[in-house]
């Protein structure tokens, strides 16, 4: 996809009624908050006799823009200030640009950018994907099967109805999957996974990456499958879960298993088979607290927190 810069350039003076620039507002305030969402944004002053309804992409200003888009599949950009922008209709593409903005995609299969700044970000119907760039930003996809990414800035993402992909990416981050089955990840920084409803996969350790911070993971109701990483607290909740521990897992770094029932849930062991050539798997109940230590070849995994029902019937190995 074109820049707008670049796109300006590709349409030339001929067709320039179809890249309009919206109307700055007042001044900004010093207040870096997005400003709050209205229940209808009207569309802002374009040109003359020309509604938002003829144009395919809208370019905002350095101030403070209300743009929006409504039936065809619009490019709009806030650029500078803090900016609301609304899709509608259409596969739309939502660029906030600096300054904290907010972004409503409507209907359609919607790309929403929040840039830098804290931006509110809302996919509404049909599978969006949702970035919220530099920021302590607030993502929700709503319906359909969305993908979130909060990036850097301490970020909150709930991904609704539908089967979504959300990702926290850097810093310390709130992610929730709400229906359906969804997939979560927390990225780095010491991070908050709720699987809510739904048979979903909570992601505290991923391949190659660094894990030194501790994530807390719930799985909610549904059968859910929590990968455990150094340090972290998970918990099952409701349904039949399996906890996937891994050579990974460092000892000393305190992960537990805070709610194990040895009647529905089940942990699995993945292993290096190159490092653990014939993997040994044991238990260590500890009398004082009841809680029970899962072992690799010796090496402390997990501890299961009043784990005293746990057998090694309830654990496999899996080579990775």
């Amino acid at each position: 996809m074109l820049g707008f810069l670049g796109l300006i350039g590709a349409l030339g003076a001929g067709v320039m009624l179809d890249l309009v620039m919206g109307k700055p507002s007042s001044s900004a305030d010093d207040d870096d908050d997005p400003p709050p969402p209205e229940e209808e944004v009207e569309t802002p002053d374009l040109l003359e006799g020309l509604t938002a309804r003829d144009t395919d992409a809208v370019l905002g200003t350095v101030g403070n823009d209300k743009l929006a888009g409504e039936g065809a599949d619009d490019q709009i950009s806030g650029l500078q200030g803090l900016d609301q922008i609304m899709g509608r209709d259409g596969a739309d593409s939502l660029s906030g640009g600096a300054g904290s903005d907010y972004l409503y995609g409507g209907a359609g299969e919607d790309l929403l950018q929040g840039g830098s700044g804290a931006d509110r970000l809302e996919g509404e119907a049909g599978h969006d994907t949702l970035s919220g760039g530099a920021g302590h930003d607030l993502l929700a996809g709503h319906g359909g099967q969305d993908h979130l990414s909060g990036g850097a800035g301490q970020d909150s993402l709930l991904g609704g109805s539908g089967a979504d992909a959300l990702s926290g990416g850097a810093d310390d981050d709130w992610v929730q999957g709400g229906f359906d089955h969804d997939r979560l990840s927390g990225g780095t920084g010491t991070d908050t996974l709720d699987g809510d409803a739904g048979n979903d996969t909570l992601i505290g350790h991923q391949p190659g990456q660094v894990d030194v911070a501790q994530d807390f993971l719930n799985g909610g109701a549904g059968d859910d499958l929590l990968i455990v990483g150094n340090g972290d607290l998970a918990s099952g909740n409701s349904g039949a879960d399996t906890f996937r521990l891994g050579d990974w897992l460092e000892e000393g770094d305190g992960a537990r298993i805070m709610d194990f029932d040895p009647t529905t849930d089940g942990i699995e062991i993945q292993y290096d088979p190159t490092a653990h050539p014939n993997p040994v798997v044991d238990l260590r109940l500890d009398d004082s607290t009841g809680d029970m230590q899962v072992r690799l070849d010796g090496m402390p995994l997990v501890l299961v927190q009043n784990g005293a029902g746990l057998t090694l019937e309830a654990i496999r190995l899996s080579a990775a």
